[in-house]
């Protein structure tokens, strides 16, 4: 299982994405237990926000993007310990058909 991290936006309008493979991690179990507290299908309406970073993670089946100041409780834990555990792939803006 993997879960991905995409960081887009900000005054640069750059992309990170941050990739981890589940199951290559030594606290696998751990993983797991917080995917479970994530509460996909529950992500709050945020306003549109110039110049702020926007985040999709994404875990098959599961796809949420999140504004900035959404990624809170389980969010953050889980962006926080992707960036931790991999290292971001830099891309450019992305166009609009992307």
């Amino acid at each position: 299982m993997d879960v991905e991290v995409v960081r887009s936006g900000g005054i640069a309008g750059l992309r990170l994405t941050w990739t981890v493979h589940v199951e290559d991690q030594p606290d696998a179990e751990e993983w797991e237990l917080l995917l479970e507290r994530i509460p996909w299908d529950d992500t709050p309406p945020a306003p549109p926000e110039p110049d702020r970073y926007e985040y999709r993670i994404r875990c098959e089946p599961h796809e949420a993007t999140l504004a900035e100041r959404q990624v809170t409780g389980p969010w953050r834990d889980l962006v926080e310990r992707v960036r931790d555990a991999a290292e971001p792939q830099r891309g450019q803006r992305p166009t609009r058909d992307a």
